[in-house]
């Protein structure tokens, strides 16, 4: 009976997210929803960050430095490009084939079509893991409820994509089914990597299951793309000599969701130099989440706490940057037993980052609703950059428990040397570990017949 109940539930827990989606999809149209988030309220532009790769891929094609504002400019208005030139040379110029507004929604239209490609792609998984059919469901419709995808398809960014391609890398047949041959792997984490940097922080964890040189190849292909085009390294020096200081500088905005804008505000605005607080925050948590990697067989959970570190290490946490965890915190949902009460974590997180919270702040703070919500009190403040980072936070923590269910040996010393011993025969002879529903399966030296540990 109990089944029963969770599969007609489960039905319409789709349904109902499948009806958010299209509302989505309506409010690019008509902007019914535009009042609900900073991104789409005060930014107004909507594509605008898709017109600045645009853009970008049109000066290359006249000869024009990637990082030049033209004027005149072919789009209607945009950001400044920050991004690597390689990515100008490729997307950017790819999309020229279209004008403007067109390649935008013709943008929009792939992302669309890889979320539900992504959503297909759990339910297969799904299957794979023996999980029952409701459970697939649920793993579904959270592509479709979270409202951080919003924001994304209407800025037309590119960390969706990035996710969905390391979402695939994570759910190859090499790291679900256990199958030899990791190419996929490496050609989806690779180009996920390219789009945007972040898929780059699992890089440990791939090392540490013996796959290093799916890592080195990506880094290799990375590193062309850099020199490969003209001004390589200009370009470089000026990627990084913009985004550097978003690490140790902070301005109050409040569209930023970063921890150190929640620290910020916490301290009682101690002042935009935050490199004490920028070290601190990255040895704490690289040192941690390296210990866990190290210990742990659960090369999906340790992704996950790789990925988050990019939401409490940097300033620059848009709203729209939060739809790199949802396939995170879809694999933590296929990851855990259906016996197991904490699995229901990731989908009730799921399910708190979709509320919009500016308007919920604005109406409790009772701020006068011509004013700029940085007009509000600092309590207000503290509670709106919590709304998403504090779910992150719990998250890790969460991903960090259960790290430590499926440990590789007993020791912290034994599985480090395991893990050395893993990425260097996979650097030597190219050998490597299966892995079984994202758990490392550790081989029994007397039958050579896999031994699983895991609470699965």
């Amino acid at each position: 009976m109990r089944g029963s109940i969770r599969g007609w539930m489960s039905w319409g827990f789709l349904a109902i997210s499948i009806a958010i989606h299209l509302v989505y999809l309506s409010s690019l149209l008509t902007g019914q929803l535009n009042d609900l988030f900073h991104d789409t309220r005060y930014i107004t532009d909507q594509g605008i960050d898709f017109f600045a790769f645009y853009q970008a891929g049109n000066n290359v094609l006249n000869g024009i430095d990637c990082y030049a504002v033209p004027d005149p400019l072919t789009v209607p208005y945009m950001f400044p490009y920050r991004y690597l030139a390689y990515f100008a040379y490729s997307f950017g110029a790819l999309f020229n084939l279209a004008p403007p507004i067109q390649a935008y929604w013709i943008w929009v239209g792939i992302v669309l079509v890889c979320v539900w490609l992504a959503a297909i792609r759990t339910r297969s998984v799904s299957k794979t893991l023996h999980r029952k059919d409701w459970e697939w469901r649920i793993g579904a419709s959270m592509w479709f409820v979270f409202s951080p995808i919003y924001i994304e398809l209407y800025l037309g960014q590119v960390t969706l994509m990035a996710a969905i391609l390391m979402f695939f890398a994570l759910t190859s047949t090499s790291l679900v089914k256990g199958q030899r041959g990791n190419w996929t792997l490496t050609a989806f984490w690779t180009m996920g990597s390219l789009m945007k940097l972040i898929p780059f922080l699992i890089a440990p964890v791939l090392v540490g299951a013996g796959r290093a040189r799916a890592v080195l190849a990506g880094v290799l292909v990375f590193v062309i793309g850099v020199f490969a085009v003209p001004a390589g390294l200009e370009s470089l020096e000026y990627f990084l000599g913009f985004n550097t200081p978003q690490l140790t500088q902070v301005t109050p905005y409040v569209g930023n969701h970063s921890l150190k804008m929640l620290i910020y505000y916490l301290l009682g605005e101690p002042g935009a130099d935050f490199s004490a607080i920028t070290g601190l925050l990255f040895g704490l948590f690289f040192l941690i989440t390296f210990v866990a990697t190290l210990y742990s067989r659960d090369l999906w959970i340790c992704a996950g706490l790789f990925s988050i570190l990019y939401f409490f290490i940097m300033f620059d946490v848009w709203e729209h940057h939060y739809t790199f965890l949802l396939p995170l915190l879809v694999l933590a949902w296929l990851r855990g037993h259906h016996e197991d009460r904490s699995r229901w974590v990731p989908l009730i997180l799921v399910l708190v980052m979709s509320i919009p919270m500016l308007p919920i702040v604005e109406f409790l703070s009772g701020i006068d609703p011509v004013l700029h919500p940085i007009n509000m009190e600092p309590i207000w403040l503290i509670v709106y950059h919590g709304s998403k980072v504090i779910p992150a936070l719990i998250f890790y923590v969460w991903l960090y428990m259960m790290a430590f269910r499926s440990p590789r040996v007993e020791s912290l010393e034994e599985s480090a040397q395991e893990a050395y011993l893993l990425a260097w025969k996979n650097l030597i002879s190219g050998s490597y570990p299966r892995v079984e529903g994202g758990i490392i399966v550790q081989e029994d030296e007397n039958t050579s017949e896999p031994t699983m540990t895991h609470d699965d």
